[in-house]
């Protein structure tokens, strides 16, 4: 099917039965005028139906065009304002007019009656006699002004004319028009107009046809046109002719296709041509423009497929080279100004503090001469200051945008982004200070490099040693474990036993505390973040410590509210409150209360657990959170330091914030994480 569809032969065929479609079409169109023009009267207008013919309304409005125009011939020759009825003059007119109609009493009757004088061409006595008829018109004004109208079609056409009369007709003048046709006559003209309604419904419905099937076919040929079956483009040797050169061609086959049909067709109705020769004629003309306007608009879809219409198009080439020399002479243009520019700010740049004061003392006696002389000069000596203010301006501004990089590049280094330089300063001395700010960057940026590469060092010799402790801690533990089940072991070895045991499980804690503060700033840490709700959090903690909040002396006073979810690793932050519930068990003094609440604020989730020391914090907030720091600086409560900073590592890793307040004596530690 695409091989049928996409073939040469296809294609050919689609287009010539184009020509054929045409011609038929143009054929049809011919045959119907030539149908319509064997009718000695042209009666049918595309009216919706006889009754609203324009023949017919134009025949019964004869007899009043008749009247206006005796009046109007009458009124103008005359020139007088009274007296316009009853002359010989106004008689005369309206004879002529009437007889020049061409009005049959077999036909079109009428009658017209101007203070009782009587004109009509069918012996009627008065008006009555014509209105028994299927088409009439009446038309009446009485000595007083009164009009009257009647009919058996619209009166809309030509009322202008009887509207008219009475601008002319005296003010006591009374006239009657009445026309009509005769039913013999309006049944000849119906014929007609039924036949020529017909013809002209055939021609529309066989053009309407050869049109949708000219438009199908014309969709096809530019869907394929220029395609292989492969779906490859390419083009034919006429596409390589100018595409002006087919665009005259088919405004030209169109024209000339037209005036050829219009010069056959009004020669047919001066019976110059025979019937026969219009119907070649027309078809061979339609048939020969349809064929240029089908081969050059192929040709100008195949050069858009092919992406050359503008290659082939005479004027897209010379708007191209236009728009190429206009670029050119653009860029021309730029660079010049460049130069000058670039030369002024060398002579700019070259200046200090001595060179500044030294144009500022010029430019103001300048500016003084000027005001002076304004007086003498007018708006010469003004036209000059704004001169010089405008370069002052540019001197000024090229400096201060000097100063501000300098202050940009200064203040992203004190922000610690130590790689940023400084550059494009043109002013000398500034250039030395931008110069100095850069060494500077570099000297912290090697300092900062250094520390971090200690600090690395560091967390990985304390990584590496923690992991190598587990070995021999868990030996110790295990036998230690198993001299504490020796029989007839004395009571004295049990307790050092005991004691090696219990220090043994503090160093295995530390140990593993170690090894995880230093996993989580390395950032080898995995997390698996979930959905949590922070009540619950707080509850599970403090069950899984009820033993020890029971044993202690502390008491615990909770306070949460519901639906406070927010997304961070459970088994971390089940460590994280974990750590600061031992944190209060620990240094909290005794018979006091320990605050645990939860809440929302600024649309974050907060953690809050707050207690009374019972040490002096002789302590920095930030320093408490570090590794090995205790509150306890006599280190005679358990502890090894870590907790704090576990937590403030695991929570700053899930996307919290986690910061210490101290006021006095009170501890708080904040936890804030975005809510959900």
């Amino acid at each position: 099917m695409k091989k049928f569809l996409y073939s040469t032969y296809t294609k050919f065929a689609a287009a010539a039965l184009c020509v054929i479609f045409i011609s038929a079409a143009m054929l049809g169109a011919v045959d119907g005028f030539i149908k319509f023009c064997e009718d000695d009267k042209s009666v049918y207008e595309f009216e919706a139906s006889f009754e609203d013919s324009r023949l017919v309304d134009t025949m019964l409005s004869g007899a009043e065009a008749a009247v206006y125009n005796a009046y109007f011939n009458y009124a103008g020759q005359s020139g007088e304002d009274t007296e316009k009825t009853g002359g010989t003059a106004l008689d005369k007119y309206l004879k002529n007019m009437l007889s020049s109609s061409l009005y049959k009493a077999d036909e079109v009757n009428y009658y017209v009656s101007i203070n009782d004088k009587v004109y009509t061409n069918c012996g009627a006595k008065s008006a009555k006699d014509l209105e028994n008829t299927r088409f009439y018109r009446y038309y009446s004004r009485d000595k007083n002004g009164r009009v009257t109208r009647e009919g058996t079609t619209d009166m809309t056409y030509n009322r202008v004319l009887t509207e008219s009369i009475s601008d002319f007709v005296g003010d006591t003048d009374a006239v009657t028009i009445c026309a009509n046709i005769s039913d013999e006559y309006a049944q000849t003209l119906e014929e007609a107009w039924n036949n020529q309604a017909e013809i002209i419904k055939d021609i529309f419905v066989k053009t309407a046809v050869y049109v949708i099937l000219i438009v199908l076919l014309l969709i096809y040929l530019v869907c394929v046109s220029g395609k292989s079956k492969d779906g490859e483009t390419h083009l034919m040797w006429l596409d390589h002719i100018w595409t002006e050169v087919h665009l005259a061609l088919m405004v030209g086959a169109a024209v000339a296709a037209a005036a050829a049909c219009a010069v056959l067709l009004d020669g047919y109705q001066q019976s110059h041509f025979p019937a026969y020769m219009l119907r070649a004629v027309t078809t061979a003309s339609a048939a020969a423009g349809g064929a240029v306007l089908i081969t050059s608009g192929l040709s100008i879809v195949r050069k858009i497929k092919c992406r050359s219409f503008i290659k082939t198009s005479i004027i897209c080439r010379i708007v191209k080279w236009c728009f190429g020399i206009f670029v050119k002479i653009l860029r021309w243009i730029w660079k010049k100004l460049k130069r000058c520019k670039d030369a002024a700010k060398i002579i700019v740049s070259k200046k200090s503090s001595a060179m500044s004061v030294a144009a500022l003392l010029i430019y103001t006696a300048v500016i003084s001469v000027c005001g002076v002389l304004v007086l003498e000069t007018g708006g010469a000596s003004v036209i000059i200051g704004v001169m010089l203010f405008c370069v002052g301006a540019f001197v000024l501004a090229n400096r201060g945008g000097d100063i501000d990089k300098v202050r940009v590049g200064a203040a992203e280094i004190r922000n610690g982004n130590l790689n940023y330089k400084i550059s494009e300063v043109k002013s000398s001395d500034i250039k030395a200070l931008a110069e100095n700010i850069n060494e500077i960057g570099d000297g912290l940026n090697k300092t900062a490099a250094a520390k971090l590469k200690a600090e690395r060092l560091k967390t990985d010799l304390i990584t590496n040693v923690s992991h190598d402790l587990k070995t021999p801690l868990t030996s110790i533990i295990s036998y230690t474990e198993l001299l504490s089940k020796v029989e007839g072991l004395p009571e004295e070895a049990k307790d050092y036993a005991a004691v090696i045991a219990k220090k043994s499980e503090s160093l295995k804690n530390l140990t593993q505390d170690l090894f995880e503060v230093s996993k989580v700033q390395s950032g080898n840490e995995t997390f698996v973040t979930e959905k949590l709700d922070a009540a619950l959090l707080i509850a599970q903690t403090l069950g899984e410590r009820d033993n020890e909040i029971q044993g202690s002396d502390l008491k615990f006073c909770v306070n949460t509210d519901k639906d406070l979810f927010f997304i961070a690793d459970g088994r971390k932050m089940s460590r994280v409150m974990g750590n600061l519930i031992d944190n209060a068990l620990k240094y909290a003094m005794k018979g006091t209360r320990v605050f645990v609440q939860a809440f929302e604020r600024e649309n974050d989730v907060v953690i809050e657990v707050k207690n009374v020391s019972a040490y002096p914090m002789d302590f920095d907030a930030e320093e408490i959170t570090g590794r090995f720091v205790r509150g306890d600086k006599s280190r005679t409560n358990e502890g090894n330091g870590l907790g704090l900073a576990i937590a403030k590592g695991y929570v700053e890793a899930c996307g919290g914030s986690f910061d210490i307040i101290i006021d006095g004596d009170l501890f708080k530690a904040l936890i804030r994480f975005e809510r959900l």
